[in-house]
């Protein structure tokens, strides 16, 4: 079984745009179109059983509309929907209550798109409210090739967050930061926070990768690719290649996150 935890659609009308936009600003070549029957293609086709969906609340505008799709989602049975909301929406909380009573089972953030600090003081009725009803959070960790620094998730301040909340379900992508792994490994390793390896079999050199995993541990990382930035097949086998034992690869490619979505 194969479980991707970190991957991302759109509405079909806005997919080819949205994909355009955010390869322009990353300088990335996209490896799927965004839309939900091309990532269900790409990942069927890749092995994938089952997909984690992630949008983003860019704004208390878009809001509503990003959890609208993602309730949309929750029929599908080979995606998981995850929600998002913003700090500076006077709805925020109402609206986590409303994905909880459809079926979503978490929460995305990104600092950078979102424009807030992770552990600003602001954001932590949110994440309160989140560890209350129960949700996984999964925040982007670390740099985005998209924007400049400052960078708003350093695993420093991702560090604060986890220790506020020793009791929620969090989830640090980019095997904890991107372009920081080893700051991850310090700050974030002593932590309640899961890691996941999206964005890595393409960026990432495996020596960075397979110290992440073996300091976090084979029950703390999630497979993930953040589709359709980097492909399931392609992060297979890059973990493939570091020698870890079977056990230690299902927990990575399933039982996490059968364990993390209470499908065990």
């Amino acid at each position: 079984m194969l479980i991707d935890f970190h991957a991302h659609t759109f509405l079909d009308k806005l997919a080819p745009g949205a994909i355009a936009s955010l390869a322009e600003k990353a300088h990335l070549t996209p490896r799927a179109d965004g839309t939900v029957a091309g990532t269900k293609r790409l990942m069927r086709a890749q092995g994938v059983d089952l997909f984690v969906a992630l949008s983003i609340a860019v704004s208390p505008r878009s809001e509503r509309h990003v959890n609208d799709f993602a309730i949309s989602l929750l029929q599908d049975e080979m995606i998981v929907p995850f929600g998002s909301v913003h700090p500076d929406s006077e709805n925020a909380l109402s609206e986590l209550k409303r994905l909880r009573d459809a079926g979503v089972k978490g929460i995305k953030f990104h600092n950078e798109y979102q424009n807030f600090y992770v552990d600003d003081d602001r954001a932590f009725p949110i994440y309160e409210k989140c560890a209350e009803l129960g949700f996984i959070m999964l925040f982007h960790g670390g740099a985005d090739w998209g924007f400049e620094p400052p960078v708003k998730t350093t695993p420093r301040r991702m560090r604060r967050v986890c220790e506020a909340f020793p009791e929620a379900k969090i989830v640090v992508a980019h095997l904890g930061g991107q372009d920081m792994q080893e700051e991850a490994i310090e700050q974030l390793q002593p932590t309640n926070a899961l890691i996941d390896t999206s964005f890595t079999g393409s960026f990432v050199e495996a020596d960075i990768c397979k110290r992440s995993v073996l300091a976090f541990g084979f029950d703390r990382v999630l497979f993930g690719t953040d589709c359709p930035w980097d492909t399931p097949a392609v992060t297979l086998r890059y973990l493939q290649g570091m020698g870890f034992p079977e056990e230690g690869m299902r927990k990575i490619c399933y039982k996490n996150a059968l364990r993390l979505l209470g499908r065990e």
